[in-house]
């Protein structure tokens, strides 16, 4: 049996802001368009979904929920939330439709974001 192992040098990276999202882009904030995301695995209906994303210094996360519940692991810098604060090496767990927002730290932040199915979803929140 073969394991795809994606490279880091060869994923599709692609920065936010370029990407098509409809009545989505109303709700995002600007400093979240400048930022980079790429899928290492793309999931579907049965299989997991790791995106990693690559975040300016304090860039807002606006907030909104997701149909699927998420681990965001912290891998450089940092992420803040209310008087909480999440460095490189730390973890989240967020349960499916809960809503949430945070801003990157002053070194901005790469984290990986952990589902169980691909969940393109995206619902605007008031937190």
């Amino acid at each position: 049996m073969t394991f795809p192992v994606p490279q880091p040098d060869s994923l599709a990276w692609r920065k936010i802001g370029d990407i098509e999202m409809g009545w989505m882009r109303d709700h995002i904030d600007p400093t979240e368009l400048e930022g980079q995301l790429a899928f290492h695995e793309g999931g579907d209906a049965e299989t997991p979904q790791l995106m990693e994303m690559r975040l300016n210094p304090d860039t807002l996360i606006a907030p909104h929920s997701h149909d699927d519940s998420e681990i965001v692991f912290v891998v450089e810098g940092s992420i803040h939330w209310g008087d909480q604060a999440l460095a490189a090496g730390g973890s989240l767990y967020i349960a499916a439709d809960t809503p949430y927002t945070y801003r990157t730290g002053p070194q901005g932040a790469r984290h990986l974001n952990i589902r169980s199915r691909a969940d393109h979803s995206f619902r605007p929140a008031k937190v």
